[in-house]
């Protein structure tokens, strides 16, 4: 490569009729000038050039490292939203379950409830016929007793079991007795 130092020391052969030597001198010298100038500014501008070429490289290498982020964020966020979903439906799949376990148990409860209900209403209408049965057959024993009891009270033969004393208590109306006992049975 040509330096200026190159061009300043060039020199020429003399003819006779050659350039005037001073003047090849100062062209010399100019050209020089103007040749160091430009390799200055070449070098200058390949510095600059290497520079940029630096921070070009530096930024593709941003770039890239942002576009993988970029992608992994949209990877993050398309499987962060795939498992929210995914919870989502489980969470509803469970509510879903509970709620039929519920319902279900409540239908259990209630057939069991209506089962004795049903059972406890039986017992209770068994009861009430057993006690009417118990009932009338005391009526009927009692009216038994009574009717009994009246010959002994009408009889002229035996005065002396007719008249009450203090001791014996009176016994009450045979009207009165079965109007009693004919209440209690309507109750029942």
């Amino acid at each position: 490569m040509l330096t200026p130092i190159d061009i300043q020391n060039q020199t020429f052969n003399r003819s006779l009729r050659g350039y005037d030597p001073e003047e090849v001198r100062t062209f010399l010298r100019q050209i020089a000038q103007a040749w160091g100038a430009l390799l200055d500014e070449k070098h200058t501008l390949k510095q600059k050039v290497e520079q940029l070429s630096a921070e070009i490289a530096r930024y593709k290498e941003m770039e890239n490292i942002l576009q993988r982020t970029l992608l992994q964020a949209e990877e993050t966020s398309r499987l962060t939203l795939q498992n929210a979903e995914k919870n989502a439906t489980l969470i509803v799949q469970e509510a879903q379950q509970k709620a039929e376990d519920i319902i279900n148990n409540a239908q259990r409860q209630q057939a069991q409830l209506q089962e004795e209900i049903r059972v406890l209403q039986q017992r209770r209408q068994d009861i009430l016929l057993e006690m009417r049965a118990f009932l009338t057959l005391q009526l009927e024993r009692l009216d038994q007793l009574v009717n009994a009891q009246s010959p002994l009270v009408t009889s002229p033969s035996a005065p002396a079991q007719s008249t009450p004393t203090a001791s014996t208590p009176k016994p009450p109306p045979p009207a009165s007795k079965s109007a009693w006992a004919s209440k209690i049975a309507e109750k029942l």
